[in-house]
């Protein structure tokens, strides 16, 4: 019996940046089962409060979010950070100057907040919209984030192309500087501390709870969920994922996520398996 699922959020479990009753009531009933459903996403965890109130684990014990890709993993009662793997000021910096030769908007997540570089107002609107705490900032200097915990730095472009010849044009400069790279929602390219991905939060988190990995459901969509999807136990992508990730997955969902895609792994797995 599968004991955890992890879920991607935006293209996966949220419609419009909100989690629909339909995967709220599967949710429900996986949990009524002693099956833990968490998040497992790029964002911050103080933008997915809201996402946590809807599916029911908000500061609640023995309830877990993992956040920034694996970065950062938190037990839900108190915000209470069980594990934090970011990114030094000067591998940042490194990253962060090279992003000026671009034509991208560089974002930088701390703890607590996202500083938005050459700002592209539709993902200011994004952020709006995720509720995100974010500032824009005017001038492209980021010294004075020198004193804080730095998560991540994305490049964003609605243009994937572009983002994968950015990475290959600096792999030198990130094998040297030990950085993870990804790309989530066809529009960022991610820069975590080595190691860090939704498949390291996923074996840490399993171990930290003594489940198996085999007990482990992993779902999503985007390059960013590869490393879980391959982790767990039964790794799944929904519908609308490129032929790459469909290859590589478990299960291939028959409806895409507004449609129900968590909605139907669980039926599928869990209540039915």
């Amino acid at each position: 019996m599968y004991k955890m699922i992890l879920s991607d959020l935006d293209e996966t479990l949220l419609v419009n940046h909100h989690v629909p009753d339909f995967n709220v009531e599967a949710i429900e009933k996986a949990k009524a089962l002693g099956v833990k459903f968490v998040p497992a996403t790029g964002r911050a965890y103080n933008m997915i409060s809201e996402i946590l109130k809807e599916i029911g684990t908000y500061d609640q014990d023995d309830e877990y979010s993992i956040c920034f890709n694996g970065g950062l993993i938190v037990e839900n009662k108190n915000d209470r950070i069980l594990h934090f793997k970011g990114l030094t000021f000067e591998q940042t910096k490194m990253m962060f100057d090279l992003g000026k030769n671009y034509d991208v908007c560089v974002l930088i997540f701390t703890l607590d907040c996202c500083y938005i570089f050459n700002a592209d107002p539709d993902e200011v609107q994004r952020k709006t919209d995720q509720k995100a705490p974010f500032q824009v900032i005017d001038e492209y200097n980021m010294d004075f984030l020198k004193d804080d915990k730095i998560a991540k730095i994305l490049f964003e472009k609605k243009d994937m192309p572009y983002l994968k010849n950015i990475e290959k044009e600096l792999k030198t400069y990130i094998e040297e500087g030990k950085i993870c790279a990804s790309y989530s929602s066809y529009r960022y390219l991610e820069f975590n501390a080595l190691d860090v991905d939704k498949g390291y939060g996923l074996r840490w988190l399993a171990n930290y709870l003594g489940y198996h990995q085999d007990e482990v459901i992993a779902v999503g969509d985007n390059y960013n969920d590869v490393e879980m999807i391959k982790e767990a136990g039964l790794g799944v992508c929904v519908l609308s994922a490129g032929e790459d990730i469909q290859e590589l997955s478990d299960y291939v969902t028959t409806v895409d996520y507004d449609d129900g895609a968590v909605k139907e792994v669980i039926e599928k797995f869990v209540l039915e398996g």
